[in-house]
């Protein structure tokens, strides 16, 4: 996402401790995968496809790397792993498939989600996969290659479960978002829902990662916050409890990879992702992760609905 990835990776320990706290900010002991999580887990790469490999443009191809660009505090789709340095997660695996089908060996870089967009412009790295809801605004920056799917959905503290259900039991209250991302578009819009139905608005609360978001909610800083339902259901897991999602998915939509249109790589990883997507080992990943809701049967070339 940057040039050089960040000294310290920001991981997220969500580990439940005295009080409900969690520990885990800049610099802190990420927490070990879940059950049947393992990063000793591992599925099968595909073989490399010739055919596909040709369509990969020749400056990608004779460097033999991927690059890719993620916000590494995101479990289960990507975060750091027990010996604080391996990105892990099921985006990591489905990109570690494109590039062996590709043939080409795959790198990170580890930065924040919001600048990784202008990144990719400045051709820092060849393309990114951080749980990118493929939008018609970005689209007009990057061209995306669809993976997966799924909406945000508003998490809190055990004891507040009946107090925030909807996106309406939020007005008046904190609610935490990271910034630049989808669930920071639609609290503005709640927002103004709220006092346009003569509510209080939404104390918006915009952080830079999601570490930082769990943890301000668990510290009771903010009240409740929105992130994907399946991170939700990782960050249960993790807290045993203590955190959950509450409520229906809103506003559900494609994930996809964001990719600089100008450098011809679409193409190739749009084939690669198909054939991902028709493999065994597409549903493999999900279930290894845990997350075989975000499942979808067709990749498409900027596949944006809003």
């Amino acid at each position: 996402m940057f040039p050089t990835t960040r000294k310290a990776a920001v991981a997220l320990a969500v580990v439940l401790s005295a009080g409900l706290a969690l520990t885990g900010c800049s610099g802190s002991a990420p927490a070990a995968p879940a059950a049947g999580q393992s990063s000793q887990a591992t599925v099968d790469l595909l073989p490399k496809d010739d055919a596909l490999a040709a369509l990969v443009p020749d400056s990608v191809r004779s460097k033999g790397t991927l690059v890719f660009a993620t916000d590494a505090t995101a479990p289960p789709n990507q975060f750091i792993d027990t010996d604080g340095k391996t990105i892990i997660g099921n985006e990591v695996d489905f990109a570690n498939q494109i590039g062996s089908i590709l043939g080409l060996k795959v790198e990170w870089v580890n930065t924040s989600f919001d600048s990784i967009i202008a990144g990719l412009q400045a051709g820092r790295y060849d393309l990114s996969i951080s749980g990118f809801r493929d939008t018609k605004e970005r689209e007009k920056l990057v061209d995306f290659v669809t993976y997966a799917k799924a909406g945000p959905q508003i998490f809190t503290k055990a004891e507040n479960k009946d107090k925030f259900k909807t996106l309406d039991d939020v007005c008046g209250h904190s609610f935490a978002v990271q910034s630049a991302t989808v669930q920071e578009s639609v609290a503005e819009e709640q927002s103004k829902k709220c006092t346009a139905g003569g509510k209080q608005a939404i104390d918006i609360r915009v952080f830079k990662t999601q570490t930082d978001q769990i943890q301000a909610v668990s510290s009771g800083q903010v009240e409740a916050g929105a992130q994907n339902a399946p991170n939700n259901s990782y960050l249960a897991t993790q807290t045993n409890g203590a955190l959950i999602g509450v409520g229906d998915a809103f506003a559900e939509g494609p994930w996809g990879m964001p990719i600089p249109k100008e450098t011809g790589l679409t193409k190739a990883i749009h084939g690669a992702t198909e054939k991902l997507l028709a493999s065994p080992q597409y549903k493999d990943i999900l279930k290894k992760w845990g997350v075989e809701v975000q499942a979808i049967d067709k990749s498409v070339i900027n596949g944006a609905i809003s």
